[in-house]
């Protein structure tokens, strides 16, 4: 559907923005990032609109924020600007998060686009799709639309055509061809389902559904979890998967998946979690910050992990962060974890932990002196109790915080 949208937009938008004049569109950005329309109004104000055919919710902020990076870092520099991003729906955490920044978020009831309107430019879509189809490929489409599934393999095929694996891929070749799948990998293909359209910018499979056609067994963490739960509203383009199996980084659609390999003993604490319009596995929240602490430069480093644990501390269960914390067998882990809490609490960031789980952790902490950052000079000051050498001054520490 969004290929339809962003057309009856495009129509529209004189009427829809009646006193702006257009300027371009599907403008690239600093970074090669492109956005749909740039608009001017009469006080030279440069607006530009991003159109989505989905709700604007978290999964979408790092989006969203790369894109007002990129307006940024125009060059020369825009004297003033306004970023517009329109969609179905627009979640009120995504409004909280983005409060204070030139950035609005519109519905398309709001803009006068209608509900009704949207479904005929769904059925007309599809209509002109569904007719390019033979009746093998068309009952297949229909199948997969009503399973509502994201990752197709031959097998899919074989098991709704009762077919050979040759005859599979000659299928998967020309649904291919006509735009209905997607190749991802070696056998495997994201599939387009008849309301998307099939939009050339945005690829309108959910990215972490496709990730998890790479590697088994699996879970996002790190970073990627770390903005899922809003402990941090920066996110790279690079989701991190842990899994068992060693597997080399994988590039798809502008996106990287980085497999990090953990021992069995550490796979562990992770539970569905619903990203756009699938479930996949993701960390625990409270696994999410030990797995951070464990390997700091997947989560974007000490400081990242000072701001996660302020965001993120009062919102889970302590106990549990802590007996996830000693599970992992990791001095270095717990060391990190109780100097930063500790932190936080002194600069009256965090709530002080209980007593109780405050010495089990304690009774975890390991004999050797650990810097707190390996990556930065070996001085600083050191804290007996956690025994870690603080060579992170205070406020680079506190860098990623937003006190307000």
């Amino acid at each position: 559907m969004e290929r339809g949208v962003e057309a009856y937009v495009s129509r529209e938008i004189l009427r829809v923005f009646s006193g702006y004049t257009l300027v371009a569109t599907n403008e690239t950005l600093p970074g090669r990032i492109k956005i749909d329309f740039h608009l001017r109004d009469k006080n030279n104000t440069d607006v530009f609109l991003e159109v989505s055919a989905r709700k604007i919710e978290r999964s979408m902020l790092s989006k969203i924020l790369n894109l007002y990076s990129s307006l940024s870092n125009v060059e020369p520099p825009l004297k003033k600007f306004e970023l517009i991003i329109v969609g179905s729906e627009v979640a009120n955490s995504v409004r909280k998060e983005l409060e204070g920044l030139p950035i609005r978020l519109i519905t398309f009831e709001e803009l006068g686009i209608t509900q009704r309107k949207l479904k005929e430019i769904e059925e007309e879509q599809r209509q002109l799709r569904i007719r390019k189809l033979s009746p093998e490929e068309a009952r297949l489409v229909a199948r997969w639309e009503a399973e509502k599934k994201t990752v197709i393999r031959a097998m899919d095929v074989q098991n709704a055509l009762h077919c050979s694996p040759d005859y599979a891929y000659f299928l998967l070749h020309k649904l291919e061809r006509k735009k209905w799948i997607e190749r991802v990998n070696t056998g495997v293909y994201q599939f387009v389902p008849a309301a998307y359209g099939y939009p050339e910018k945005i690829p309108p499979a959910n990215a972490f559904v496709v990730g998890t056609a790479f590697v088994e067994p699996y879970y996002f963490s790190y970073y990627t979890s770390n903005s899922h739960y809003g402990f941090t509203t920066q996110m790279p383009f690079t989701l991190f998967i842990a899994t068992t199996k060693k597997k080399p980084k994988v590039e798809w659609q502008g996106v990287t998946f980085k497999f990090v390999t953990l021992s069995e003993r550490k796979f562990f604490g992770y539970r569905l979690e619903r990203t756009f319009d699938a479930e996949v596995y993701m960390a625990e929240p409270e696994k999410s910050l030990v797995d951070s602490f464990d390997k700091p430069h997947y989560a974007g480093g000490i400081e990242q992990l000072a701001r996660i644990t302020w965001r993120g501390l009062a919102r889970i269960d302590q106990s549990k962060l802590v007996d996830y914390a000693i599970r992992m067998k990791s001095h270095a882990l717990v060391q990190r974890l109780g100097f930063i809490i500790d932190f936080l609490t002194r600069e009256g960031l965090v709530r002080p932990m209980p007593s109780d789980l405050r010495r089990l952790l304690r009774g975890c902490v390991g004999k050797a002196p650990l810097y707190l950052d390996s990556r930065k000079p070996k001085t600083g000051s050191f804290s007996k109790e956690w025994r870690v050498v603080s060579n992170v001054s205070r406020d680079q520490l506190l860098s990623e915080i937003e006190v307000r």
